[in-house]
């Protein structure tokens, strides 16, 4: 047995390979590995008061740092009993938002899309599909203004705040961004026919079950649903995921309470969306005749990333205008009253379920932290679909078992530096 690595696995954020196992030449086995240096940000979280938390955290990945900041910043009120404005709640959803039409944008239309035009990378698109090229870079200068207006910067935020948010933004600068959003939205709309197109280049890939925040937005609430008919609470959710790290990779990986390998992402959120209404309660739920269990494969990941694009550029319109129609005004930021406490928040990130775990002591500071990525809750999805994925294309040459591993990759569009935090 012999093992050959895809080293610098290209077009995906961070450092990862893939192991490929060969016996009398064939390849018939692959590992993923995540391979960038951990980075120890919960340990430097410990003896940190909690008005550094949100802060430090948004560091941990500069296409992630928006909904990070959020995360922490509602785990902290929450901590301590406070409830922002309704209009910084807006402004954080809209920032949030943005952050998931820059990453998807990003995704589609640079990392994901050569493989959808049979190009070796974005340079070649520049000729071969300019007009897309300057589609993609147009939906994602969006996504950063959004992110600009609403949090102050595109990357790492620093206008939302704990307990509410820095300073408004100006209604002119809303009334730019309405225009820039109608704009792009056109943009946006062949984006799922892009990638409808292609979805029948891999051998037969593995289905999983499927979870997402259940709330009152689409990115954010207090209960995980999964497709199996349950709801957790964001307490429970930890508890289930079982976070443990395992040999050969810098990333701890998830056991979903060993019920079995579950994803998570656009085509979980979408899956849920379609699953559960308003009016579902976890009774409703855990009856399996109303619920039967559902699975999504990797090969639809890029079509529902397209759609939730659409879908994300046309919330974000909603809510700005929904900020000019009921008018913007100073606020000054709620102060909080430090206790000992604990506390679990779930919230929907652009590569699927993200959740931040805290414990505070009376002063507020912060005695342990847990926060598990997206990526990681997905590390053993890819594994398993890269060992499916070789196996179905036994006989063929290592260039092509290379380029179906890295495609297969990029269909869950990891985030590895949010996975070794």
């Amino acid at each position: 047995m012999k093992k050959k690595s895809i080293r610098k696995l290209t077009r995906i954020e961070g450092d990862g390979q893939v192991e490929l196992i060969r016996e009398n030449g064939i390849v018939t086995d692959a590992r993923f590995v995540i391979s960038e240096g951990v980075r120890l940000f919960e340990a430097l979280l410990a003896g940190r008061s909690f008005h550094e938390v949100p802060d430090m955290v948004c560091r941990i990945c500069s296409i992630c740092s928006t909904v990070h900041k959020v995360a922490a910043l509602e785990a902290v009120e929450e901590a301590f009993g406070c409830m922002v404005s309704r209009q910084s709640a807006i402004l954080r959803e809209l920032a949030v938002n943005g952050g998931v039409i820059e990453s998807h944008a990003l995704h589609l239309y640079f990392l994901a899309l050569p493989d959808y035009l049979g190009v070796a990378g974005f340079q070649e698109m520049a000729t071969t599909a300019p007009e897309l090229l300057q589609r993609g870079a147009r939906i994602k200068k969006c996504g950063n203004l959004i992110q600009e207006i609403a949090g102050g910067r595109a990357v790492h935020p620093f206008n939302l705040v704990i307990g509410g948010t820095g300073s408004s933004p100006r209604k002119d600068s809303l009334l730019s961004l309405e225009d820039e959003l109608e704009s792009v939205i056109e943009d946006a709309t062949s984006a799922p026919e892009i990638f409808q197109a292609g979805n029948d280049r891999f051998p037969e890939l593995p289905v999983f079950p499927f979870f997402a925040v259940k709330g009152e937005s689409r990115l954010s609430g207090d209960t995980v649903g999964l497709s199996t008919g349950e709801l957790m609470t964001a307490a429970s959710f930890r508890s289930w995921l079982g976070e443990s790290a395992q040999e050969g990779s810098c990333a701890k990986v998830c056991n979903f309470g060993n019920s079995g390998i579950f994803v998570t992402g656009p085509s979980a959120r979408r899956g849920i969306e379609n699953m559960l209404d308003e009016t579902s309660s976890p009774r409703d739920l855990s009856d399996d005749r109303k619920s039967p269990r559902q699975t999504v494969s990797p090969y639809l990941f890029n079509l529902h990333r397209a759609i939730e694009l659409q879908q994300s550029l046309d919330r974000a319109l909603m809510l700005v205008r929904l900020l000019l129609e009921e008018g913007i005004h100073e606020e000054k930021a709620l102060r909080l009253a430090p206790r000992k406490s604990e506390v679990t928040k779930v919230i929907e990130a652009p590569r699927g379920t993200l959740l931040h775990h805290y414990e505070f002591d009376r002063d507020g500071v912060c005695i342990c932290a847990d926060i598990t990525t997206p990526t990681a809750m997905n590390q053993a999805a890819v594994g398993i679909s890269l060992r499916k994925l070789v196996q179905g294309m036994a006989g063929a040459g290592y260039g092509e078992i290379r380029s179906g591993c890295e495609r297969l990759v990029r269909c869950f569009d990891p985030c590895l530096s949010c996975a070794v935090h």
